[in-house]
């Protein structure tokens, strides 16, 4: 880990607080960043961020957007659970990720007619064996998922390091069970619709560019 550095190139319109380099070469960079949205000082984001230079500047390649101390304490028991596990023996086919990839197991974070969140775990790049974990958030459009965020553990040594780094920006003076929220249908109708916005609320974030 290459320590704070908040000269990261985020977007334009993020006021950045803090962030902490995991490592830096000539091509690639990744960096846990915390920000503010423009014309917003009263709530932070965090987010994992990955760019790659080929030449002509710093592009983001991948971004995970961790938008609440809560959303969280879902998906750091979720990648701990898979990352720390053998590669499953069978396949699933349930999440829209690339052919390229071939998933295991995986969980649905939440999922709505507009936004799907899922975490992964992925067994197979092309013809290679792997043993990855992959975050995943998928907006819909035109009858298609399409991705819009993505994280990627390959490690778990990576893992540990990226870990501390979050709760060490996320966690702090927060009190977290490691449970996370959830819809649970109780015939209220309008009850549910509430819940299920609050459950968006917690993981999405206003800023994908």
């Amino acid at each position: 880990m290459q320590g704070t550095n908040a000269d990261v190139p985020v977007h334009d319109s993020l006021h950045v607080t803090e962030a902490v380099s995991l490592y830096q070469n000539d091509e690639w960079w990744k960096a846990v960043v915390t920000y503010q949205f423009e014309g917003d000082s009263d709530t932070d984001e965090t987010a994992m961020y990955l760019w790659h230079d080929d030449g002509d500047g710093w592009t983001r390649k991948n971004k995970y957007v961790i938008k609440t101390p809560d959303a969280w304490a879902v998906d750091r028991e979720l990648i701990d659970d898979y990352i720390r596990s053998d590669a499953p023996t069978t396949e699933t086919t349930a999440f829209p990720v690339s052919d390229y990839y071939t998933v295991g197991a995986g969980e649905t974070v939440f999922q709505s007619d507009s936004w799907w969140k899922a975490i992964v775990n992925i067994t197979g790049k092309g013809s290679w064996e792997t043993n990855e974990v992959m975050v995943y958030l998928w907006q819909e459009q035109d009858g298609e998922w399409r991705r819009r965020q993505k994280y990627t553990i390959k490690r778990v040594s990576d893992w540990e390091e990226e870990c501390e780094v979050i709760d060490d920006l996320m966690l702090t003076d927060h009190e977290t069970s490691g449970t996370g929220s959830s819809v649970q249908p109780d015939g209220d109708v309008a009850a549910d619709i509430e819940a299920l916005r609050d459950e968006l609320e917690t993981h999405l974030s206003g800023e994908f560019t």
